[in-house]
């Protein structure tokens, strides 16, 4: 087998595990897949049209991620919601987001700071008008942006796993205090203050992690996977030539 050839079928292989990845992770978060639910990795080869040795590893990217777990001797299942571990997400969380906002401060262009603006101004007015989910969904964007205008793709790889746990809770405070902190972290970025940028970003963390926090001890909080607002679960999409190719070789494995 030549180098291309070897590189080619590498490639594909790599699509359709994010291809199962994307789609198991979707219908987790829409709830069509439950938590508690085993996860068979012949049924959902058969589903999407991949070998399951492609399943397995995208299986091992959400567990990484934290919404499939492995019990011993039994398989792979989709995780129960835990509070606790959110929580330990959000310390995290707060380390890593105040590293992106004080990189940014050096390598955020000025089109990545219009576009943190709009995701700000955009997540107060979806709050102003009853649209919760949307809401979320734009907030998620401006950290997740945030992140990728750090231009460090080891950070951007790392956060992927508490950005997932985040999908389950819903912005929790109130909504001109969030727009007021986004405004901060980005102007703080665009006067090149890191210390500040990083000292916001956190502190931001910070005060959704104590605000679940007080939620849990005051028996209020009720975490549920929560979709996009828009975004329905996705349909298995029909095989590549080169997925065909890749699924014959597992199956004859």
């Amino acid at each position: 087998m030549s180098a291309l050839s070897a590189n080619s079928e590498a490639s594909g292989a790599t699509l359709a595990r994010h291809r199962v990845r994307d789609a198991v992770q979707q219908l987790i978060l829409s709830g069509e897949f439950q938590p508690g639910r085993r996860l068979v990795q012949q049924e959902l080869a058969q589903r999407f049209g991949v070998a399951q040795s492609v399943v397995r590893e995208s299986l091992l990217e959400l567990q990484f991620c934290g919404l499939v777990e492995a019990v011993d001797n039994l398989g792979m299942f989709v995780s129960e919601l835990d509070v606790r571990t959110l929580l330990a997400a959000y310390e995290i969380r707060e380390m890593f987001e105040g590293l992106a906002a004080r990189l940014c401060c050096e390598r955020a262009s000025r089109a990545d700071l219009r576009e943190l603006a709009d995701l700000a101004n955009r997540t107060y007015d979806l709050a102003r008008q009853g649209k919760p989910e949307a809401m979320s969904e734009s907030d998620r964007q401006f950290h997740f942006r945030m992140v990728q205008a750090s231009q460090n793709p080891l950070l951007a790889r790392l956060t992927e796993g508490y950005r997932l746990l985040g999908l389950f809770v819903r912005a929790n405070r109130p909504p001109r205090q969030v727009r007021d902190d986004h405004f901060g972290i980005v102007a703080a970025i665009e006067a090149n203050r890191p210390d500040e940028a990083e000292r916001l970003a956190r502190r931001h963390v910070e005060d959704a992690r104590k605000a679940i926090e007080r939620q849990v001890a005051e028996g209020t909080f009720v975490p549920q996977w929560v979709g996009t607002a828009d975004e329905p679960p996705p349909k298995p999409k029909p095989k590549t030539p080169r997925e065909q190719k890749t699924a014959k070789k597992g199956k004859a494995r």
